[in-house]
């Protein structure tokens, strides 16, 4: 059984203890043990080996919300040595068809209400297609008559690929990230060793399994320790209320924004949130006010920072270690390199940046950093040099070892000659109570070449003019960076996952003037 690699996960902690829970369904009652997700692990791998004739290196793709077949798919690919493509179920069926011709998925897995997108998708590129039912060709009765007997490709190496992640990308379609065996193995190890996870945590899955978030943060690093697991087919912020308070789960990871409407519930005031040992937020900048939400109700809420490419977790707070006195004090920082990470900052030069509290681009390494692009050697280059990840994002580093973000490389402007990183700017606004949301970006200017635009929502019942903006960014801020344009508007476009999507917000709002 040993190479077996992840596709053993399961395996190995049925072996120890085969009656603990691993997953509960929240949506159909279900609860699954971790002797039961190697027994259906088993029965799709031989589906999948002697009915689809997928072989080591095949493509099996999905489109799926959460649901315990996704996990079933992830360790019988692992276990046959095939590739998991999850694909975002918010795609047109042109663009999943574009996908589909370049990844090749000899196997489509799909869920049921996804069934005009699946319809739509080219027939020259169409695979074979499973439905996620209990219909006469549905993967219920396909499964139901196959042996669970162990099932494992003995030719793995860590190196081999196990899931293709695609990136958010800026233009056209996303990318798509190559994950090895090593990568998810040593990202777990990453977070086990960072954050101490154990067999008595447990957790409520919020990220959608297509993201790399919906993996590999917290969900592969409980499963490795035997804790438990708590899915849902959709984000429900009420929901995610009730379950902390009833199953005292004892993490939670998600975006800024999904933080933001748990605690916008009604009920979030009175609600019982002592069981969380912490509660983490990534993919975006969160406001102070959220975090303080937090904070009043006894949770450390810290902030967190990493990529697709780079396993994706790099950056932490270590909220187990540090008292509350220091996690609001470092309240805008993503933390500390965490166990196995390698982190250093750039100049322009590629020169190391020694001196705290000093600009550069984030460079990583380490065993959990990913393997390339599938099929786009060029990018695989650009980023990947000489065993460090090229991220494209600007940081500081304080005299304590913590990490700020600044700025995203390609979206820094430059205002009458200096550099301004919208990051930093938003991070002021978020200190006015009033702000819900915010972004920031460079627009054309004839005296300065650019200037700052921002685009706000409001929290609830709150009111704010331009002026009042300004007035409290000069305060914070040098003037260069404070934002000539001030629109207020009622949402901001974001993606499935709660991030803010800078090219829609700039392709509706990119214009000078303060209102569109």
């Amino acid at each position: 059984m040993s190479r077996g690699w992840i596709g053993n996960y399961a395996y190995h902690r049925a072996r120890i203890d085969d009656k603990s829970i691993a997953i509960v369904d929240l949506d159909t009652k279900e609860e699954f043990t971790y002797l039961d997700l190697e027994k259906r692990a088993n029965r799709l791998a031989r589906v999948l080996r002697d009915d689809c004739e997928v072989k080591k290196g095949d493509r099996v793709a999905f489109v799926s919300r959460n649901r315990v077949e996704l996990f079933d798919a992830f360790f019988a690919t692992s276990k046959l040595g095939a590739i998991l493509v999850p694909y975002n179920a918010r795609l047109s069926s042109k663009e999943l068809s574009l996908l589909i011709r370049s990844e090749t998925p000899k196997v489509f897995f799909y869920e049921d209400v996804f069934e005009e997108l699946i319809a739509g998708i080219d027939p020259e590129v169409k695979p074979l297609t499973i439905v996620l039912n209990d219909s006469e060709a549905g993967y219920e009765s396909l499964v139901k008559t196959k042996s669970d007997d162990a099932v494992v490709c003995e030719e793995l190496t860590l190196d081999d690929i196990h899931l293709i992640i695609h990136t958010g990308g800026t233009t056209g379609l996303p990318k798509g990230g190559l994950v090895s065996h090593g990568t998810l193995l040593f990202n777990s190890f990453n977070e086990i060793c960072s954050w101490g996870l154990n067999h008595e945590d447990s957790a409520f899955l919020i990220l959608p399994l297509f993201h790399t978030g919906g993996w590999n943060l917290l969900t592969l690093p409980l499963l490795h320790v035997g804790a438990k697991l708590y899915i849902s087919r959709g984000f429900d912020p009420a929901k995610t209320l009730e379950v902390v308070e009833q199953e005292k789960t004892t993490l939670l990871f998600g975006a800024a924004t999904l933080f933001r409407m748990i605690a916008e519930q009604p009920g979030f005031k009175d609600a019982d949130l002592s069981s969380l040992r912490w509660a983490m937020a990534g993919a975006a900048p969160t406001p102070i006010a959220v975090m303080q939400e937090y904070w009043d109700k006894g949770v450390k809420f810290v902030l967190g920072y990493g990529m697709t490419e780079a396993g994706p977790n790099n950056l932490s707070t270590p909220a187990h270690l540090i008292d509350q006195e220091v996690v609001e004090a470092k309240y805008a920082s993503v933390g500390k390199p965490m166990y196995l990470t390698l982190v250093k900052l750039v100049d322009e030069d590629g020169n190391e940046i020694a001196e705290p509290d000093t600009p550069g681009e984030i460079l990583w390494s380490g065993p959990q950093i990913f393997s390339g692009y599938w099929d786009n050697p060029e990018e695989t280059e650009e980023t990947l040099v000489d065993g460090w990840v090229h991220t494209g994002d600007m940081a500081t580093r304080d005299e304590d070892g913590y990490y700020y973000i600044v700025g995203r490389k390609k979206n820094m402007f430059i205002s009458g000659g200096e550099n301004v990183f919208p990051p930093e700017v938003e991070s002021a606004l978020y200190d006015m109570e009033e702000v819900r949301e915010c972004c920031v970006f460079g627009v054309k200017d004839e005296k300065w070449g650019e200037v700052g635009k921002t685009i706000i929502s409001l929290r609830p019942g709150a009111t704010l003019d331009k002026a009042t903006v300004i007035d409290f960014l000069r305060s914070k801020l040098a003037r260069y960076k404070v934002p000539h344009y001030v629109t207020f508007v009622d949402d901001i476009p974001k993606n499935n996952v709660g991030k803010i999507v800078l090219r829609d917000i700039i392709e509706i709002y990119g214009e000078p003037g303060d209102v569109q």
